[in-house]
């Protein structure tokens, strides 16, 4: 994309290797070049809207108000793991996937499982969901 710029305001820009990029964007007012998107509706399923559960995450800050993630790629997957188990949300690493735009989801959670500081994040997310 040689000579145009991408401006994006209010995003969580997430890089690997070099080669995907997974960009989140707040209230989206993205533009490439002269090119403005305009903002979308949130995709958020009803399984998660309609859930205690989730509005606790989006009060603690986890999530935001589009429903993204604000925590990194290792939490968001407990995360993700502790909201399906308690919602009954099968194909828990696809739905997730899809809604935050995201790959490998699996293996960020096996990443968070090796890290010390996870246990720490559960203990926070176990009182905050009750």
């Amino acid at each position: 994309m040689a000579g145009n710029t991408i401006y994006v305001q209010g995003s969580y820009v997430d890089i690997h290797d070099n080669e995907v990029v997974n960009l989140s964007v707040d209230k989206a007012q993205v533009r490439v070049g002269d090119h403005q998107w305009p903002t979308q509706a949130s995709d958020v399923p009803g399984v998660l809207t309609e859930s205690e559960l989730w509005l606790k995450v989006q009060q603690a800050g986890l999530v935001d108000a589009d429903g993204q993630p604000t925590v990194s790629r290792p939490e968001a997957a407990v995360m993700a793991d502790m909201l399906a188990e308690r919602l009954g949300i099968a194909n828990k690493w696809k739905f997730f996937e899809q809604l935050w735009h995201r790959n490998n989801m699996r293996g960020d959670y096996n990443t968070a499982l090796d890290q010390r500081k996870t246990l720490n994040f559960q203990e926070r997310l176990k009182i905050i969901l009750g």
